[in-house]
């Protein structure tokens, strides 16, 4: 199932109204914070809920902890314990799996059958990025809401000035006669586009990691240690996303250079193999000085 809507939380809370909301709800957004975003706007609406606090006695979460971000099964039982008891208020539940994605497989299927059957009166909410990662038996028995893209992050000054260096980098290593006169600024330039990126990453990441721990301190710190690298990350995904779109464009918005289009393809699969090693905890700055320097070579290449 589906749900294709302008602002696909007012269809929600219509049918809510009407009597018709499915108890399990799979947020997909583009980035974890606009998931969970969504997630509370809904348990505002279904709990009448403290928007100062989001704290309520029959709201619950459940979030990935530790380092490696996973959802455990024990984690897992202790919700569907809690939710199976009854309403603290006499009104309805609300569980909010956050990052349904990094649940074990093995807490995934501890959960099936509360998703199937949930108890009465109980409304399950799922966020995730990442729909693919979770059991095709957990997405089936949710309704899938497919958020709209949230603005975008790098509509900055900040990002514009780096992403126009950036694509006059590659300018200057298609220019052959450019290259023959000077063939040392380009390996310097390299190094600090690089630089300037990971802090570019690293600067909104931590303004968002701070707002974050403004709103969790009712968290554990396993929980608070791992939302925000899953902020971090999904910052770093967001913005290499854009490295790959600013790359593209220099090659296909300009119609003289269609026939750089090789070499634009090996620089692409380039960054998705080191953003790959990224997610698996390469670390950032290696990975960043073996695309730009990898780039640099594939560039010049006769």
């Amino acid at each position: 199932m589906s749900v294709s809507r302008p602002d696909p939380i007012v269809a929600l809370k219509k049918r809510l109204h009407e009597g018709a909301l499915h108890h399990g709800i799979l947020l997909l957004g583009k980035s974890v914070p606009s998931a969970e975003n969504a997630a509370l706007l809904l348990a505002q609406e279904l709990l009448s809920l403290d928007q100062e606090t989001g704290i309520h006695p029959d709201l619950f979460h459940l979030r990935p902890t530790g380092k490696a971000r996973i959802i455990t099964v024990e984690k897992t039982r202790e919700l569907i314990s809690i939710i199976n008891r009854t309403s603290n208020q006499g009104g309805c539940k609300v569980a909010i799996i956050h990052e349904a994605d990094r649940m074990r497989k093995e807490a995934a299927n501890a959960f099936l059958k509360t998703l199937e059957e949930p108890p009465p009166d109980t409304f399950i909410l799922l966020t995730t990025s990442r729909p693919y990662s979770l059991l095709a038996t957990i997405r089936s028995r949710c309704l899938l809401v497919r958020l709209p893209k949230e603005k975008n992050l790098e509509s900055d000054q900040d990002w514009e000035t780096w992403k126009n260096d950036y694509q006059e980098w590659i300018l200057c290593l298609l220019d052959r006669e450019n290259l023959k006169k000077d063939r040392v600024s380009p390996l310097f330039q390299a190094y600090g586009l690089a630089a300037s990126l990971l802090a570019l990453i690293s600067q909104k990441s931590d303004t968002l990691a701070k707002e974050a721990r403004q709103q969790s301190i009712h968290m554990e710190e396993k929980e608070r240690d791992a939302q925000e690298a899953g902020l971090r990350r999904g910052i770093r995904s967001h913005i290499l996303a854009k490295l790959a779109d600013a790359t593209r464009s220099v090659v296909v918005d300009q119609a003289n250079l269609p026939q750089f289009g090789i070499k634009l393809s090996r620089v692409l699969r380039c960054l998705e193999k080191n953003t790959g090693l990224m997610e698996v905890n390469l670390k950032d700055d290696a990975a960043m000085e073996d695309f730009y320097l990898s780039s640099l070579r594939i560039w010049t290449a006769k």
